[in-house]
């Protein structure tokens, strides 16, 4: 019965190639897909140059659901090592892929240090570590994977310092409570450019609006 059934499929799938169908121009996703259930791993973006002379390291991660965002706390299932690098990475992993998430700062005469995350879930480990290797350099605020498309510039005021990813801006404390959203402003602005190829795997394709606008927004269990 199997070998029957393979050989009408084998089949039909000539007949279909004999008449000239043209291919589909849908691109499938790799892997095993699944709304939920499945994994987070940790990704390496690669590193850049910062005009004082120190090097960024960019991280990014792959959440394999298509639909659910996972929560990994700082600790055992979330570290970076050496430790004084530990804790600027998220606990919050939103669904499918995300580049550039964050960025981690080291010395210039960082050499062939590494900088290593871990993530544990759902039974795995999954370790990627950072180097400063000539073939990982970026131009991760000049258009990352030669897309052109610049990271949004923060303030957390309309005057304030401005930051960009994946090095980010460290902003003031706030305070809160377990299980209470906590309110943020930001104030953003985008060079108004859309995404190119790398953003059509993953990212959205709708620009920050290229006026100073003043945006709120809140993550359970506090901000990260």
């Amino acid at each position: 019965m199997r070998v029957s059934r393979l050989l009408m499929i084998v089949a039909a799938t000539l007949a279909v190639a004999s008449v000239g169908v043209a291919p589909s121009t849908v691109q499938a996703p790799l892997g095993i897909t699944s709304a939920r259930g499945l994994t987070v791993t940790p990704v390496y973006e690669g590193w850049y140059e910062n005009p004082d002379g120190t090097f960024t390291l960019s991280f990014g991660y792959m959440n394999r659901n298509w639909e659910e965002a996972v929560d990994i706390p700082l600790g055992k299932d979330n570290f970076i090592e050496p430790d004084r690098f530990d804790g600027m990475q998220p606990t919050l992993f939103n669904p499918r892929r995300h580049w550039g998430v964050f960025g981690v700062k080291v010395p210039a005469d960082f050499g062939r240090g590494k900088v290593v995350w871990t993530l544990s879930i759902r039974g795995g480990s999954y370790v990627i570590p950072g180097t400063l290797k000539k073939d990982w350099k970026i131009d991760a605020l000049e258009g990352e994977a030669t897309t052109g498309n610049k990271p949004p510039v923060l303030r957390f005021s309309e005057s304030g310092p401005e930051g960009a990813a994946p090095g980010g801006l460290m902003g003031p404390g706030l305070d809160g409570r377990v299980g209470k959203a906590v309110a943020l402003k930001v104030w953003a602005n985008d060079d108004g450019l859309r995404s190119g190829s790398v953003g059509r795997a993953g990212r959205t394709d709708v620009p920050v609006n290229p006026d100073l606008v003043q945006a709120q927004w809140t993550r359970r269990g506090g901000v990260h």
